[in-house]
């Protein structure tokens, strides 16, 4: 019986674990190697930036659809119970029941009960026009919080493209540094033996220390750095920051214009805060345009079926209906019409500069990001010429150094601009990578980037299937 009990309660433990490990998400692994387009993929999937925008967008689609309701008719249907002793609610109650009494003192009814179903239909027929505007301008809302999305998502994607490319060059002044230090190691070990061999002045073993220590020092800090951004690149990821990653080392191939022009042509096509902007405006022409049909008069028309009985008993005779319509017009609101209509004003031309201004931030930010691509492709040539120069000479000084022809300062001039060149040349190719990206982000085109087609598809399908987005 007892092995009985123990097997079942071994089944139910290794059901429960199951059924947890199945459940939850599978997180990337410390440490593991990934790739820029999973990064962006599971920014994408997992940000809470994106999934605040989606709340916003399915917000705006609700109140489309509410808008829409309006060129529907409205049916309703209720139960009513009323008792009481007034003339007239007994006079009509009773007469729409067919049960009116003969000789009754209409003065002095006594008191009286009724139950009344009904269903009633009230349909719209002409608003002069507002309840069009009011779904045009649910829909402009919808358009814009699509457009908030896509802003949302741009910056996003730059962001992490900037932080991954940024993780990439703290690892490799890490590496750097750790290659120094076994360089100089090795040169302090032999500077050792050197010294004991008397071909060596203390003074100069001394200096090959100090140097080992800001190598050492320099290594810190690179790793210092490299967590912080790993840190950084967690949090974008919609992880916990205490997650680590292992960026690959690969090349992001951009697509980008040959010249200015066609950069600030596809921005200005392609930028969402520019569609954005343009819904604004439209906003308030639509806004301008719903306080001028305020003048206007309103025509509904209302239908009405219902039963009276005080016993809850109907019949076919007892059956009601009325059919009437309703025109409606204000002539007179105390000014506020045309208070709104000042202010609908006011609001498209504030729409109307914003979106001047904007479409000058756009410009400035392309020809920034251009000017800054230029720049730092400058700086790549230059640095990676001067890398291979920096290790020509220092591995000439360093034979010199081995066999005691220069000293020591020498030496260390020479290991210091190869290790510097190394850190220019790798920080000028990371930065000429993070410019493309900024240029990409400026033209709101950074699905241009190699391979993140094939990978954004899971992360936003999901959102994208059914929704309008």
């Amino acid at each position: 019986m007892n092995n009985l009990f123990c097997w079942i309660r071994a089944r139910i433990w290794v059901g429960v674990w199951l059924g947890l490990w199945m459940g939850l998400p599978v997180p990337v692994q410390a440490d593991q190697p990934l790739t820029l387009e999973q990064a962006l993929a599971l920014a994408w999937d997992d940000n809470p930036a994106l999934e605040e925008a989606r709340g916003r967008i399915a917000q705006a689609r609700a109140a489309r659809e509410e808008a829409r309701a309006a060129f529907w008719p409205r049916l309703d249907a209720g139960l009513e119970y009323l008792r009481g002793d007034a003339p007239s609610a007994y006079l009509f109650k009773t007469i729409d029941a067919r049960q009116l009494p003969e000789n009754v003192d209409f003065n002095h009814p006594g008191r009286f009960e009724n139950f009344e179903t009904y269903l009633e239909a009230r349909l719209n027929v002409y608003a002069g026009g507002r309840d069009r505007l009011r779904f045009s301008q649910a829909e402009t809302r919808f358009e814009q919080a699509r457009h908030a999305y896509q802003a949302e998502h741009n910056d996003l994607s730059a962001a992490v493209v900037d932080t991954y490319l940024a993780l990439l060059s703290a690892r490799d002044r890490g590496d750097i540094a750790r290659q120094s230090v076994a360089v100089l190691e090795r040169e302090v070990d032999l500077a050792e033996v050197r010294l004991r061999g008397g071909s060596l002045l203390r003074s100069e073993l001394l200096s090959l220390q100090v140097r080992l220590a800001e190598a050492r020092a320099d290594r810190v800090r690179a790793s210092a750095a490299f967590q912080r951004l790993q840190a950084a690149l967690a949090i974008l990821l919609g992880r916990d920051a205490a997650e680590s990653f292992e960026p690959r080392d690969e090349e992001p191939d951009f697509v980008l214009p040959e010249d200015y022009s066609q950069a600030l042509r596809r921005a200005l096509e392609q930028r969402p805060e520019l569609a954005m902007a343009s819904g604004a405006r439209e906003l308030a022409r639509l806004e301008e345009r719903l306080a001028r049909v305020e003048y206007l008069p309103r025509l509904d028309v209302q239908a009405r079926l219902y039963h009276d009985d005080p016993d809850f008993a109907y019949n076919d005779d007892q059956l009601n209906w009325t059919l009437g319509a309703r025109l409606s017009w204000n002539l007179f609101s105390g000014f506020a019409t045309r208070a709104r209509g000042a202010q609908a004003l006011g609001q498209t031309q504030e729409s109307r500069a914003a979106q001047r201004r904007m479409r000058q931030a756009v410009e400035f930010e392309v020809r920034r990001a251009w000017l800054d691509l230029e720049e730092r492709s400058a700086n790549r040539d230059l640095a990676e010429a001067a890398l291979a120069h920096a290790e020509e000479a220092f591995a000439q000084v360093r034979v010199q150094f081995d066999g005691g022809a220069v000293e020591v300062t020498r030496y260390l001039d020479a290991e210091l601009a190869w290790a510097r060149a190394r850190v220019n040349a790798s920080a000028a190719r990371r930065d000429h990578q993070r410019a493309q990206a900024e240029l990409a982000r400026a033209m709101g085109d950074w699905r241009h980037l190699s391979g993140v087609e094939a990978a954004a598809g899971p992360a936003t399908e999901r959102f994208d299937h059914g929704q309008d987005l």
